[in-house]
């Protein structure tokens, strides 16, 4: 049975062989040392998981078997204390204790009082890489992450900027959507486009990459509809971890913006449980189910099960929506070095009165509109319903010499059906107030994706020049392939009035196929990366993809035409360096460099040759600072991201042979900012994660672009327990606060511009634990009722934020 903490890859014998690294140099291992005590503060967990901390924090092995830890719970280590001494503080009341070899190994048995000591496999207990969970630690930070380098390092150890919004905060803050947890997230800006969708931006670039427990998404480069819908509730994640900048080993094609990685609950030895119920404004009903714990009497196998279901109205007319969510996992331990995983989520949405299009933003004259906030675009008969399952399996073995092999799979069905109608995206005119009703029709959009992938990741250490390092190397290969279907039928043409409707337009009856659409996207690579230890205070970084994408539309309209586009780039490598050095032992600087790459499907040049994809490069140095044990962690960062080959209309005029528009790679947007962030624990019971960023974009010519994301952004969440006899109550709140924007459109040939001055949206909460077990939680947003548009610019449309609303949640566990 694999020890739960030594969940990651191992070396396959043929790769060893590729990397030129023979299996005894992989299993050597270097002498024992002395090292000197280190600061511990860990509160009572599972013994599995506190040995394995103790084996990170300190680069000790610790030789366990994994019949021995199961199920017991360790015990609060806490003070400046060696391995050895930390190890046993964690044994204290377990039955077990700790032995030291002559070599100087770490190894836990049973107390020879606590019963005969039988011959049992010892597993290494080495630094994993499944990370701990953030749920049930009440802490807005977690020690550790892999998401920029597949390797499982502290936040002060990784090169590039890592942001983690966890299960605490998300339950604190009232959050129950991924978009709601991005809205926290600093240096993250959450764009809403329409009643469902959402668009995300980092450093100037959209953010499109997904990753559910490390395993890339591949996106069908179809926006909303065929991607976005399919991530909505949060219940089921741990934490929301957001990589930013370049993903150089994670991710394949995108932007250089980041990526967000979902990762899931996961199964618990010892049983756990809770229920929630939570009422809010407009309406809103909700209720969860959480159980979890082993399936079998040793706990050899566990299981974890979320349901939830979200009913609510709007404070848009006629706007209602159903959620329903279900999860299940089961973890079980093979052998004493295999683990195995399953996993299903399913999630569907059901939404009444949805809008494509937003609220117009000018008149016929250039000036701006504006609306009621509860001004609905959309007719009342409209709707859009998606539907998404997801299967996940992944199997672990941990081979003798501590390298780990990871075999990961995911799968994905996805459909999208809607009905959209309603105020086209046109100008209101400026004395009778109407406005074009989508272009006189109703549209029918029905889309349906399946993607497969699949990742084989190897990591362990190797000995060179008398020092140990980390390698991390692996294979991914994914396909997406998406079709869908537009139907058209008659409705109105006009909207008489654009602020006085009644939402009910002609309903057609009968409609026509319009177009159909069939993408597949497929992707390959092959990654890796090493961190070498030159010295204790000292770390180098190497590392690389090389990628295999193929991109490819066909498009048959009703009229019969058909058109057809397709991009392939083959070995396409991808840098990555990154460089960090321990200034002392709270405090390191850090440099690092990657890009990230885009092909570019639909533009070619005046010999109808498609341009090479578009680049983008990433530059990050600043420092980070780790505080109170790990408790608390803070970053400031300098970024430039720079855009290459990116496509501009031929100034010569030219045309394709085909007669299409030709087009030239010019050097693109740059962006130029600084981050600071800070999360985790400034005092006892305070509970805090702000950040403030400045980002700067320009193109060529030095003008403004991204002009609808802020310059300037603030954000804050914040709680804190108060002492002695009024410990039961937690208050708090937060803050989003952001510069101004704008976009801009041609109005009768002059060109206008639609500006958001800054503003900022206040949030306060408060709990109170009537006892161990039952709490209630109230959340009030936008507690001054602010006016703001929380999305401008989709089709030329905005969209308001929410008035002030309440939530409420008692949340029972046993």
């Amino acid at each position: 049975m694999n020890f739960p903490l030594s969940r990651s890859a191992a070396l396959v014998a043929g790769a060893l062989s590729a990397c030129a690294l023979t299996p005894s140099a992989l299993a050597q291992d270097t002498a024992p040392t002395h090292q000197a005590a280190q600061s511990y503060d860990l509160p009572a967990a599972p013994l599995a998981d506190t040995l394995s901390r103790i084996s990170l924090h300190s680069g000790r092995t610790i030789s366990a078997n994994a019949e021995l830890v199961a199920g017991r719970q360790a015990a609060p280590v806490r003070g400046a204390l060696s391995a050895e001494a930390a190890a046993r503080q964690a044994l204290a009341g377990t039955g077990l204790e700790l032995v030291v070899t002559p070599a100087g190994v770490l190894s836990v048995r049973l107390q020879p009082s606590a019963g005969a000591v039988t011959s049992l496999e010892p597993v290494m207990v080495t630094a994993s890489s499944i990370i701990p969970p953030s749920e049930g630690t009440g802490s807005y930070t977690v020690p550790e992450s892999n998401s920029a380098t597949r390797m499982r390092l502290s936040l002060r150890e990784t090169p590039q900027s890592v942001t983690v919004i966890t299960r605490q905060q998300m339950e604190d803050q009232g959050i129950v959507t991924v978009a709601g947890a991005l809205e926290q997230a600093p240096g993250v800006v959450v764009s809403r486009s329409n009643s469902e969708g959402y668009a995300f931006y980092s450093r100037g670039f959209q953010l499109q990459n997904f990753q559910f427990d490390g395993l890339p998404s591949l996106s069908s480069d179809g926006g909303n509809v065929r991607d976005n819908y399919s991530i909505s509730s949060s219940v089921i994640y741990d934490r929301v971890e957001i990589l930013k900048g370049a993903t150089g080993l994670v991710n394949g094609a995108g932007y250089p913006s980041g990526v967000i990685n979902l990762i899931r609950k996961r199964p618990t030895r010892e049983f756990q449980g809770s229920v929630t119920a939570g009422a809010g404004s407009w309406d809103q009903y909700r209720g969860e189910l959480d159980l979890g714990g082993s399936l079998a009497e040793n706990g050899r196998i566990r299981g974890r099960m979320i349901a939830a279901v979200d009913d609510s109205a709007s404070f848009i007319d006629y706007t209602k929506t159903r959620e329903d969510v279900l999860y299940g996992i089961v973890e079980a331990d093979i052998t004493a070095r295999t683990t195995a995983t399953l996993g299903i989520e399913y999630q569907k949405n059901k939404n009444d009165a949805s809008s494509n299009i937003h609220l117009p933003a000018f008149y016929s004259d250039g000036r701006q509109a504006s609306f009621s906030r509860s001004t609905n675009p959309a007719d009342k008969w409209t709707w859009r319903n998606h539907e998404t399952t997801r299967y996940f399996a992944d199997v672990t073995h941990t081979f003798d010499n501590d390298w780990q092999l990871k075999l990961a799979a995911g799968h994905r069905n996805y459909s999208s059906s809607e009905l959209i109608a309603g105020m086209g995206g046109s100008f209101i005119d400026a004395k009778t107030h109407n406005i074009s009703h989508s272009l006189g029709q109703a549209s029918l959009f029905d889309t349906d994706s399946r993607e497969n992938s699949v990742d084989v990741q190897a990591s362990g250490m190797y000995s060179l020049l008398g020092r140990r390092h980390d390698l991390v190397f692996g294979y991914n290969a994914a396909r997406t392939h998406s079709t869908s279907r537009r139907d058209d039928g008659l409705s109105d043409t006009i909207v008489k009035d654009a602020f006085n409707w009644n939402n009910n337009s002609f309903k057609p009856t009968v409609y026509k196929r319009l177009l159909d659409h069939d993408i597949e996207v497929s992707q390959k690579i092959l990654y890796g990366a090493t961190a070498l230890h030159p010295t204790d205070r000292f770390a180098l970084i190497l590392g690389g993809r090389l990628t295999d994408y193929r991109w490819e539309q066909n498009s048959v309209f009703s009229s019969g035409f058909r058109g057809n586009y397709g991009t392939e780039v083959k070995s396409k490598f991808i840098p990555y360096a990154g460089v960090t050095f321990d200034v002392d032992a709270h405090h390191t600087v850090y440099a690092s460099y990657t890009d990230v790459f885009k092909p570019q499907a639909f533009n070619f040049d005046a010999s109808n040759r498609q341009l090479d994809p578009m680049t983008g490069k990433s530059v990050e140095v600043g420092a980070k600072g780790e505080y109170l044990d790990g408790r608390l962690n803070a970053s400031v960062a300098l970024f430039q991201l720079k855009q290459d080959n990116v496509a501009e209309l031929d100034p010569s005029g030219a045309m394709t042979p085909t007669g299409g528009t030709a087009y030239i790679a010019v050097p693109g947007v740059t962006t130029k900012g600084i981050e600071l962030e800070v999360s985790g624990e400034l005092l006892p019971g305070w509970q805090l994660h702000a950040g403030y960023t400045y980002s700067r974009s320009r193109d060529r010519a030095g003008e403004r672009v991204s002009t609808t994301q802020p310059e300037q952004l603030f954000k804050l969440a914040t709680t804190y327990r108060l002492p002695g006899d009024w410990h039961r109550l937690t208050v708090g709140g937060n803050m989003h606060w952001q510069g101004g924007t704008y976009f801009s459109q041609s109005v009768n040939g002059a060109n206008r511009r639609f500006t958001q001055d800054s503003y900022g949206v206040f949030g306060l909460m408060a709990a109170y634990d009537f006892n161990k077990d039952l709490r209630v939680t109230v959340n009030l947003n936008n507690v001054l009722d602010k006016t703001y548009y929380s999305g401008i610019g989709n089709y030329n449309s905005v969209y308001y934020g929410a008035p002030r609303n309440v939530l409420a949640q008692l949340r029972y566990k046993f």
